[in-house]
């Protein structure tokens, strides 16, 4: 029997799910090649009001994060709309948001 597994290989960062969301969204990515990766959200104006994940990841793997609309210090952030970006090496995709309370 011959199986065909879908592994990324790719850099990718997918639409939040759901979106518009309250209070919490789901955040699914992968990378190309191994490094550090970083995905900060910020607010309309552009201040980061999270650090979704800063750590090193390997290829071939599908990740996912979940974000609880809170800042870095706990405290929840307004109706609105926020950006999320991916940076990765030589990589940066950005995505928009909408939190409704």
């Amino acid at each position: 029997i011959l199986a065909i597994v879908d592994i990324p290989i790719v850099f990718s960062l997918s639409q939040n799910y759901p979106n518009p969301f309250n209070p919490v969204t789901l955040f699914e990515y992968s990378v190309e090649r191994a490094g550090h990766v970083n995905i900060s959200i910020y607010n309309i104006i552009g201040h980061k009001v999270f650090n979704l994940v800063s750590g090193y990841h390997s290829p071939g793997i599908r990740y996912s994060a979940v974000w609880n609309s809170n800042t870095q210090s706990n405290i929840p952030v307004s109706t609105g709309i926020y950006f999320y970006e991916m940076r990765s090496g030589d990589y940066i995709e950005r995505k928009k948001m909408v939190l409704v309370k």
